[in-house]
């Protein structure tokens, strides 16, 4: 999109865009920090820090600085890069915890609320940075909701969040193929995202759709312990556990999806459900976190308690045995994704919410 397109809103600025991580394929936040930079140098000159990475890199056209963790050296260039913008924008309430004002000068800076690190009870160093932002961003009503006790008196501003592309994919819809449920996110610790959850109905579901498969496409540091809890299972010939995928062959594993499957606890958003409605799939997600939010229930799929294991199988082998009723709520995903999860949906809206911050005196 050319720059200046976004008309009325303010535009020059020299911003600063501090953040953990912009490396492609290196979760949601980062995820979030790239399309943040690529909406705003649309209108404004960024400059680009990332805490974690190794090796300097560019997004587009900013170029990212990088610290490969070492944390004094970034704290130290947030300084004096701060010192040369009129504006910051950080990605997290970590990275955000590096802002500097000096005696002489101040800095307005905008923080990413994302969801769990404002759900408990967070660290003081945590709600110092929260409490010192001018504007929190957040990317949905569930996350200021749990995290109201952190936020409240704050300017919150609700931004839902999009795909990183405009692209329709190659193939919209269910997959013609063997009825197969997809995950698609890391496996950490907690199992936060439902890989146990999934693997412990699989038997049932089976029983009912006996060619039906479960693909988990995704790292983390919890991936083997999925790897053993699917070879105990009774169903485990009807599991497959690819791993990390690269982003290249990831088209390949969306295309052989029926459903689309993530009943966690831990998401404020969930950029892989809108992902999946941009693929036109059915989505299952759980009435305990921020996917709630995005998947409309009975509309794109259902949300199921995750509490309710036979409903969340019963959902399953529904949309797996009604081809038609998948296509239909997969139908009605994609038309969402369309006119409200694109690319530059998320741009706009973006935009929009930081116009008042930046034109600031």
């Amino acid at each position: 999109m050319p720059s200046g397109s976004f008309d009325g809103l303010s535009s020059g600025r020299r911003i600063l865009l501090s953040t953990l991580s912009m490396q492609a394929g290196n979760g949601g936040v980062c995820a979030v920090a790239r399309m943040t930079a690529g909406a705003l140098s649309q209108l404004h000159h960024v400059t680009a820090l990332a805490c974690q990475d190794p090796g300097d890199y560019a997004v587009g056209e900013i170029a990212v600085r990088t610290y490969a963790d070492r944390r004094l050296r970034f704290v130290l260039s947030n300084a004096i890069e701060t010192a040369r913008v009129s504006r910051v924008v950080y990605d997290h309430t970590a990275t955000a915890r590096a802002h500097f004002d000096s005696p002489f000068w101040r800095r307005p800076y905008a923080l990413w609320l994302h969801g769990w690190e404002i759900w408990e009870p967070p660290p003081k160093k945590y709600v110092r940075a929260i409490e010192r932002a001018s504007l929190l961003l957040a990317n949905s009503a569930y996350t200021v909701e749990r995290g109201q006790q952190i936020a409240r008196g704050k300017h919150v501003v609700i931004c839902p969040l999009g795909t990183s592309t405009d692209e329709e994919p190659l193939q919209v819809g269910p997959s013609l193929g063997p009825p197969t449920v997809m995950l698609m996110g890391r496996a950490d610790e907690l199992f936060a995202k439902g890989h146990d959850l999934l693997i412990g109905i699989w038997p049932d579901v089976v029983a009912a759709v006996p060619d039906a498969r479960l693909v988990f496409v995704g790292g983390g540091s919890a991936l083997e312990k999925v790897r053993s809890l699917a070879s105990a299972s009774p169903a485990r010939a009807a599991i497959e556990i690819a791993g990390f995928v690269a982003d290249e062959r990831l088209e390949a594993y969306w295309q052989r999806a029926t459903v689309f499957a993530m009943p966690g606890f831990a998401e404020g958003f969930g950029l892989v459900y809108v992902d999946a409605m941009r693929h036109g799939l059915p989505v299952i997600a759980s009435t305990e976190d921020g996917g709630q939010e995005v998947n409309r229930h009975g509309v794109t799929g259902f949300n199921v308690a995750r509490s309710d294991r036979p409903a969340l199988t019963d959902a399953i082998i529904h949309l797996l045995r009604d081809r038609d009723a998948a296509s239909r709520l997969g139908s009605a995903g994609h038309e969402l994704w369309r006119t409200q999860y694109r690319r530059t949906n998320f741009e706009r809206r973006l935009l929009t919410a930081l116009d008042d911050f930046l034109k600031a005196a």
